[in-house]
């Protein structure tokens, strides 16, 4: 376990107005409007399992979106924030995430904006049709992002496709399964196009396991079984369902400048990179999901350091 760090905020966001259902994606999203900033928030709220005897457990993608974020953050990545969040609906209090638009436009403004969300598979040149992902590969990705400017908080002559490395190797760090076409965009801004920051990334760390099924990995003797091997099954979107982790180091053999080292070369202090997994606050994480987070996380940066260059 790392130092002890302040827990993350969670912000009680019960007051704040909806002001939009979002389409994308399968899980419920409202848009939220804050009370003093005008600001958007994207409220998601955590979802459910069944167990094998019919009872439902909270699965745990409030903490690993902020966790992802966190590691992002550390990695010096354009991330949207993100924060963890609890609104009281009929009296039951529901425990999610909230993450800030990536667009400048405040609530009130939105159809007066020159900015416009563009998802990913509106650049491709093969579009995703129909859940085929058989052209969505690396190389799309980057003949995609052709001509699209490096976030503006990035600096150092980078372009868009360096720094989407930088998001592939955030996937292969916390193991993000969700880099689909809809989950990565750019800004358009009157026809000037730029990477948006990374977003959207609770598909990770065992956040979907029951705590009993993780105490059962955290403690085998078996290493077919263990929180690592379960790392090592973690497979992408991308076509023929790669590793993250392969993902990226595949996408770093293929980066325009060496500007994009620089994500590579902070995954040298994992320490720091597993600081985010403690802390979240403890009503809103398991013990046994915080320490299985951590070797998920610990497993899959040896992976990464130990891949080509």
């Amino acid at each position: 376990m790392p130092p002890v760090q302040q827990p993350y905020a969670e912000i009680n966001v019960t007051g704040w107005s909806v002001v939009g259902d979002e389409a994308l994606g399968t899980k419920p999203k409202r848009w939220l409007k804050h009370p003093e900033t005008g600001e958007r928030w994207l409220m998601k709220d955590t979802t459910y399992n069944k167990r094998s005897d019919g009872t439902r457990y909270r699965k745990g993608d409030d903490w690993s979106e902020r966790i992802a974020n966190g590691v992002a953050g550390r990695l010096g990545l354009p991330a949207a924030r993100t924060e963890l969040a609890v609104t009281a609906i009929g009296g039951d209090l529901r425990y999610g995430v909230i993450s800030k638009s990536v667009l400048a436009a405040a609530a009130d403004d939105i159809g007066d904006s020159e900015e416009e969300l563009v998802d990913g598979n509106e650049l491709l040149l093969d579009p995703v049709i129909d859940g085929d992902r058989t052209g969505y590969t690396i190389e799309a990705v980057r003949d995609a992002l052709t001509g699209v400017e490096a976030p503006a908080a990035i600096d150092g002559g980078l372009t868009a496709w360096d720094v989407f490395v930088g998001y592939l190797i955030l996937d292969a760090l916390v193991g993000n399964t969700d880099r689909h076409e809809e989950n990565w965009a750019v800004i358009d801004r009157a026809r000037h196009l730029s990477l948006a920051p990374t977003f959207d990334h609770a598909s990770c760390l065992g956040f979907q396991l029951d705590d009993h099924d993780r105490q059962r990995r955290l403690h085998t003797h078996d290493s077919g079984f263990a929180p690592e091997a379960w790392a090592d099954r973690a497979k992408s979107p991308f076509a023929g369902r790669p590793h993250p982790v392969v993902a990226a180091v595949k996408a770093m053999a293929v980066v325009e400048t060496r500007g994009s080292d620089r994500w590579i070369d902070r995954c040298g202090d994992v320490d720091s990179l597993v600081e985010p997994v403690w802390m979240i606050p403890k009503k809103r994480i398991s013990q046994p999901a915080r320490q299985f987070a951590e070797r998920v996380l610990r497993r899959n940066c040896r992976r990464l350091l130990a891949g080509p260059r």
